[in-house]
């Protein structure tokens, strides 16, 4: 027989081995280096710059500098000592009434449900609070009964804090469609009428008494009563009902009003909150909200009829600005807040007024937007005068002082509301002033829109605020401020308006997100091309990297394109750097594929024309620092929705144009599962704007600039070409991937249902044959040939299972290959002379040899070969025997592969190997068999005829497979090779990972030294089937597609960690449910596998957690035994640990 000696791969020169090396590494170098200057180039990349836009806020022509001293020509206007002197006087006052000292502070607030601002407010600072004026209850002007508007998020708020509950009874109307209004005349009847009166007041303590309220506020105003006699006679009716239910009477004044008579109504009222604000109101000239001074005196002249302890000082926290235009002057009530930004906006210099105490700017407006000029006068408090107001009213020794109102306030006040300002508590406690000093961004704030349109232009985004604080050490007062930084809340301006009604020559301007879609986009392409209509579409950048010809073909035809993130994420929650970089990137692939650079965008989740919260307008905010203009809408039919039809997209469309009167339609190409609604619906969309003779046009001609000020041209150079590169790289490395993904998953489910169709076939073949099976002559003598290395455990268990076959004329050869322990001693002894048994033994020279010598040594025939673990069925010979003669010549028959089972399934991974043995191994040799393609017999069972065996040349020790290069050579020399599934044996399957890890590299590195060394044969017609289906089988199956299978199940971990993470657009339940789907494919190939082994399919229930690990320790094997086989090196057997765990036959 032929000596082998030199294995197939096998070489003493390095130098393939290291090119191959520097191959790699070279490759990986460059690939490694285009990606750092690709990244660089995108990192550095200059942004285009912003299109020329008439802006806004470039129409606040100039600013008025109010930094001289602002007087009043009014008497208070005298030489003031301020605080100083009043500070004095009180001295005397405190130690006479310590006990009203040392009372503890009312400190409230107004609250207003019409203002979200408000009870935003109230959740943030309520528990500065003790107590709170809600504006709930109302009087119904044609009922005279009570109205009652309780908001219960707000009271539940209220509540939570334990803040004392007094709502606000007022006699103000609200008129729908108009301004509200207090009412004169409603009020007259209720003061008049003393049934209506009664029961007014009965209502409301039941309303108190329900909710858990303590009292009530008085709140009238705009009176027009003769006398102060029946407003008196309510207080009086209303206080003593009040006192017998325990609650609380206190009722808002101001000094100088006549309609109320003070002295009287002190002893029917608990508290009077004096509105020492309100100084210069819409009909007097601009001026102060509440002059300090003023302040000195409401509270002087009221202080003089009613005890301290029954004063509220109201301290004004808002703003007031009087604009003068064609139509006289006319004020507005602002927020602190608006105050700052229209101070930003126009870049006035805010004064602070040291006689006031107010702060005031002046600027002038006049813009395209508007049909006139207008002079604009803004007088506001901030936490300055709200701190002074607070140390005047605490040393005063007040009852406590009422902030009007919740919402509209300088946010700064909190850091100093709920604490005692007066001097003796100051004195314990000083206050720090530094940090009145800095102002905290407020991403939460309402923010400030200023123009119309769907155009979003930032403005300014949140900041810090930085003030300098002058202070009077000695009084404890803040004596003056300066802004050095005005904060910002995010100011925002709206523009490219098309005001004209929906109909003839308004504009409509169709938008797509989310594309572009190798399905959706052309369809959409193709309609909108059909219909002459333009569009802009905003791409995700890396579905743009999947499509590139869609982005040249939407380019090429005209449409402009926008940048819509490259992953589709919320910027919002993104650190700066990611977001910077998902709108670079996006900005680079466009600008490389297209030649055109692009200022337009639009963020994900968020493109509503009119954005209210942080998560929509920091978007907006980060795209503006990388020269974007941002694309709102108002017509968004939803049609991303899965429940949305063709119809209701259509109708959404049009019923959001007609009541938004808008221009930008926001639709999707790509996104979901399907976009087939929108395909059908957007030439209806299309057909009903043309028929109302609207306009389809771009955004450039909405914003009335040229095409190239958006999508300007960009000069080609390196860097853009080396992105396109790298882009186009990627772009057609995914789709071969794809493709060959695509590939390998039919071919894999073709050869499952081609090898069930043909395993089927041969089983009725199979079946037939033995029914007329005459059986074997008589006298046909069988060698067994069991080789032995170190087999002490199993050996002579496996000689004894031999000998009680049922076939009579067999002998076991048993040959000892140089065993270190003792199995040759074991065997010898158990069979010393026993005819049937020849025990023998050679030096270690691998398998193959101790085959070879055993058959060498046979007198027989026909021999079998096993492995020295393998436990045989007792028919198994017989079963073996006859399939030589089951058809056809005997002669032509070769060899018979026998059916191998694993015996020793005690573990998860010897479970694993026996589903692999069912599946994999003797299903496709049950259907190879049919095709006389069968590539190994099996090394634990396998019958040959000893002829055919010397004829190929016996078995090599080229390769670490002798069975299956055997085999292929038994192929080659025209002999049939058989297979016969009910000769079973059980062999011993390795019972830890790193003994399957050693078998398993010896079976792959073999298989493929096998494969190589008769690489001469594949698709040679010659050799029939082996040449045209085994070999093509083992090069496709057993090579090539495990390399790609571990893509497949990186992507599947990558594709569920990046949707986690949402850095790519994709449902991670669609992506576990292909992989379900797939697994299931695979399991119903093993079943059927199952099904004809007849064995329990309960067994199924371990290929879950194989495909998960199983799988992956077969692709190191198959990379380690190419690596090895790139190497050269020889390789040999090894030696497996035996457990002696096989069940007996």
């Amino acid at each position: 027989m032929a000596d082998h000696s030199r294995q197939v791969f096998q070489t003493d020169n390095a130098t393939r081995y290291r090119t191959t090396q520097w191959t790699i590494r070279i490759v990986s170098a460059v690939l490694i280096l285009i990606l750092l200057i690709v990244g660089v180039a995108v990192y550095n990349g200059k942004n285009p710059l912003m299109p020329t836009m008439k802006s806004i806020g470039s129409s606040f022509k100039s600013k008025v500098d109010p930094s001289n001293t602002f007087t009043l020509a009014t008497p208070l206007n005298k030489k003031f000592k301020g605080f100083k002197d009043f500070l004095n006087k009180r001295i005397a006052y405190e130690e006479k009434n310590r006990s009203v000292m040392d009372a503890k502070l009312i400190r409230s607030a107004f609250y207003v449900p019409w203002s979200p601002l408000s009870l935003q407010d109230l959740r943030t600072n309520g528990g500065k609070l003790n107590t709170i004026y809600p504006e709930w209850f109302f009087i119904n002007p044609k009922t005279f009964q009570l109205d009652s508007r309780i908001d219960k998020e707000a009271l539940s708020v209220m509540k939570h804090y334990g803040l004392s509950i007094q709502p606000i009874l007022n006699n103000f109307i609200s008129v729908p469609g108009k301004q509200g209004k207090f009412n004169a005349d409603l009020l007259h009847t209720v003061l008049h009428d003393q049934k209506i009166q009664d029961q007014l007041i009965a209502q409301i303590i039941t309303t108190l008494k329900a909710n858990k309220l303590q009292g009530i506020n008085i709140d009238f105003e705009e009176m027009n009563e003769n006398s102060d006699e029946y407003l008196n006679a309510f207080m009086k009716n209303l206080y003593t009902q009040f006192k017998s239910s325990g609650l609380i009477v206190s009722i808002d004044v101001m000094a100088d009003n006549s309609d109320y008579n003070i002295k009287y109504l002190k002893d029917y009222t608990d508290y009077f909150i004096i509105m020492a604000y309100d100084q210069f109101n819409d009909s007097s000239q601009a001026g102060p909200i509440s002059d300090q001074k003023w302040i000195e005196k409401q509270l002087d002249q009221i202080a003089k009829d009613i005890p301290s302890e029954k004063l509220i000082l109201g301290v004004g926290a808002y703003g007031r600005q009087w604009i003068t235009d064609e139509n006289g002057t006319h004020t507005e009530d602002i927020t602190y807040s608006q105050a700052i930004d229209r101070a930003k906006i126009s870049k006035s210099n805010i004064h602070f007024d040291d006689n006031s105490y107010n702060l005031h700017y002046m600027y002038n407006f006049s813009g395209s937007a508007y049909e006139f000029a207008s002079k604009n006068d803004v007088w506001f408090t901030d936490a300055a005068t709200a701190y002074n107001i607070l140390r005047f009213s605490d040393d005063y020794r007040n009852a406590g002082t009422a902030l009007w109102r919740l919402g509209s306030e300088d946010p700064r006040i909190w850091s100093f509301y709920g604490r005692d300002l007066s001097s003796k508590a100051l004195a314990k406690q000083p206050f720090l002033y530094s940090i009145l000093e800095m102002m905290p961004q407020n991403f939460n704030a309402k923010p400030t829109a200023i123009g119309s349109g769907e155009m979003i232009n930032i403005l300014y985004s949140p900041e810090q605020g930085r003030l300098k604080i002058e202070t009077d050490k000695a009084e404890n007062l803040i004596a003056g401020e300066t802004y050095t930084q005005l904060p910002s809340g995010f100011l925002y301006e709206k523009f490219a308006e098309d005001s004209t009604k929906i109909g003839p020559g308004h504009k409509i301007i169709l938008t797509f997100d989310d594309g572009p879609n190798a399905e959706f986009t052309p369809k959409i392409l193709d309609i909108l091309e059909r219909e002459k209509v333009p569009a802009t579409f905003f791409l995700i950048g890396e579905n743009a990297e999947a499509n590139i010809p869609l982005v040249q073909r939407i380019n090429r035809d005209g449409f402009e394109i926008g940048n819509h993130t490259f992953t589709h994420g919320n910027l919002a929650k993104m650190s700066p750097e990611r977001a910077a970089l998902e709108l670079k990137t996006t900005r680079s692939l466009i600008e490389c594929i297209t030649g055109k650079s692009t200022v337009l965008f639009r963020a994900p989740y968020n493109a509503d024309s009119e954005p209210q919260t942080y998560e929509e307008l920091e978007p907006l905010a980060r795209s503006k620092k990388e020269n974007y203009i941002a694309v709102g809408e108002s017509i968004d039919p939803n049609d991303w929705d899965p429940k949305m039809t063709k119809d209701s997209i259509i109708n959404r469309t049009i019923r959001f144009a007609t009541q938004n009167n808008a221009s930008i339609i926001l639709l999707h190409d790509s996104g979901g599962d399907t976009r087939q609604p929108t395909v059908d619906a957007l030439p209806a969309i299309i057909k009903y704007f043309k028929d109302k003779g609207c306009v389809f046009t771009t955004v450039a001609d909405l914003m009335n600039v040229p095409e190239t000020q958006l999508m300007p041209p960009v000069k080609r150079n390196w860097k853009n070409d080396l992105n396109f590169f790298f882009a186009s790289a990627s772009y057609w490395l995914g789709q071969i991937i794809y493709s060959l993904f695509l590939v390998g998953i039919f071919l894999s489910i073709g050869r499952m249902i081609l090898m069930a169709v043909l395993a089927y076939l041969q089983t009725r073949k199979e079946k037939k044959l033995l029914a007329d099976f005459k059986g074997i002559p008589d006298g046909l003598k069988v060698a067994v040939i069991v080789p032995a290395y170190n087999e002490e455990i199993n050996a002579s268990r496996t000689v004894d299972s031999l000998l009680k076959q049922d076939y009579r004329d067999l002998t076991v050869v048993f040959v000892d290959d140089g065993s270190k322990d003792k199995t040759f001693e074991n065997v010898r002894k158990a069979f010393e002379g026993n005819p049937q048994v020849q025990v023998l033994t050679k030096p270690n020279g691998g398998k193959a040899s101790a085959l070879n010598y055993g058959i060498s040594q046979a007198n027989a025939e026909f021999v079998i070969c096993i492995d020295a673990d393998t436990q045989l069925k007792s028919d198994a010979v017989s079963k073996l025997m006859n399939s030589f003669y089951l058809e056809g010549n005997p002669q032509d028959v070769g060899a018979v592969a026998g059916n191998v089972k694993v015996g020793n399934e005690i573990n998860m991974i010897t479970k694993w190997q026996s589903i692999e043995y069912i599946t994999s191994q003797n299903f496709d040799r049950r259907a190879f068999s049919l095709l006389n393609c069968i590539t190994v017999v099996p090394g634990a069972l396998g019958a040959f005829r000893r002829k055919a065996v010397i004829e190929a040349g016996g078995f090599t020790t080229d390769t670490l497979a002798e069975d299956c290069d055997l085999t292929m050579r038994l192929h080659k020399a025209g002999y049939i090779v058989a297979n016969c599934n009910d000769a079973i044996s059980y062999t011993e399957a390795p019972e830890t990972i790193g003994q399957f890890l050693k078998q398993r590299f010896r079976w792959s590195f073999g298989i493929l030294q096998s494969f190589w060394k008769h690489r001469d044969a594949i698709f040679r017609t010659k050799y029939k089937n082996f040449g045209k289906v085994a070999l093509p089988n083992i090069l496709l199956y057993q090579i090539l597609l495990p390399f790609l299978a571990p893509l497949a199940d990186l992507l599947l971990v990558v594709s569920l960690i990046l949707s986690g993470l949402g850095l790519i657009v994709a449902d991670p339940t669609h992506i576990i449910l292909y992989y379900f789907i797939f697994s299931l494919v695979d399991i119903a190939g093993a079943a059927l596998a199952f099904a004809f082994e007849k064995e329990d399919f309960r067994k199924l229930v371990w290929m879950i957690p194989q495909r998960l690990v199983y799988r992956q320790l077969m692709y190191y094997i198959l990379f380690k035994s190419v690596r090895k086989a790139v190497k050269g090196e020889i390789q040999n057997w090894g030696v497996l640990n035996r457990t002696g765990n096989v069940k007996t036959a």
